[in-house]
């Protein structure tokens, strides 16, 4: 009976550290799900160099602008431009998890693309 509470009590830490794990957002200024409509990016890739737009949803982790953003100097920059242009052409689900920066503005932080 001993080992069963042990091997039990084992479990449940396990399964708590896997749900600490799994859950990015919590990090996160913002995070929202949805479809990309639109894709802007900019002539150097500065100044909100890549910007994205969900369907119908703004991008909500400040009260301003409704895309959010990254530049070309970011680590993963090309990861990420790809992975959002995949989505965008294929049109898979997105989740943006954002952070709001000096200007107000939303920076992505971390993306997952859903089927």
């Amino acid at each position: 009976m001993k080992g069963a509470f042990h091997r039990l009590g084992s479990a449940m830490t396990i399964f708590i550290g896997l749900l600490i794990a799994a859950t990015p957002a919590m990090a996160w200024d913002g995070a929202i799900t949805g479809n990309v409509t639109q894709i802007d990016l900019t002539e150097t890739g500065q100044n909100f160099g890549f910007r994205v737009y969900l369907e119908g949803r703004p991008v909500i982790c400040t009260g301003g602008p409704d895309w959010a953003y990254l530049n070309a100097n970011e680590d993963n920059y090309q990861a990420i431009v790809s992975a959002l242009m995949l989505a965008y052409s294929s049109g898979k689900t997105v989740v943006l998890y954002t952070n709001r920066d000096a200007s107000n503005k939303c920076k992505i932080g971390y993306i997952t693309v859903r089927s």
